[in-house]
């Protein structure tokens, strides 16, 4: 199969599979495993740069045999924004989310848990969520803190 891309296609799906693979591997410690498959696709396509045009975006390290952006790609604006508006939008999503279910697990024992059917107990931990959004969206973090006990 062969497929035909225009230049601007190509800086799209460059981009696209920068945020892939940082998205699926960026945070991967000793102990993860790496999605290789984003990986070698990555690493296909940015092997077309220089001559669709991009290569001040892409470099090829001839010790591992693999291309990787520049700085040039992780400080471009179009890319930057998009990360962090997914950023911010996770945060803001996951923080409510834990917050309100350590609070749901606070709140009910677990005897009263079983006995809630799958309804209510969806609609107990959404509660719970939403007390936090609607706290985020007011104050944001600044009403957040720790409370340290007292011996």
């Amino acid at each position: 199969m062969k497929i035909n891309i225009t230049k601007k296609q190509y800086w799209h799906l460059l981009r696209a599979l920068y945020m892939a693979e940082w998205m699926a591997n960026a945070i991967c410690e000793a102990d993860m495993k790496e999605d290789e498959g984003i990986k070698d696709i990555r690493n296909y396509f940015f092997s077309f740069a220089k001559e669709m045009g991009y290569g001040e975006y892409v470099e090829y390290d001839e010790k591992l045999n693999r291309y990787f952006e520049t700085f040039e790609m992780d400080d471009e604006p179009s890319i930057r924004s998009l990360i962090e508006r997914y950023d911010e939008h996770v945060f803001w999503d996951e923080i409510a989310e834990r917050l309100g279910e350590r609070d749901f697990f606070n709140k009910y024992t677990k005897d009263e848990i079983q006995k809630m059917d799958d309804a209510e107990c969806f609609t107990q931990r959404m509660r719970c969520a939403i007390a936090w959004e609607e706290e985020f969206e007011k104050y944001g973090i600044r009403r957040l803190g720790i409370i340290k006990k007292r011996k």
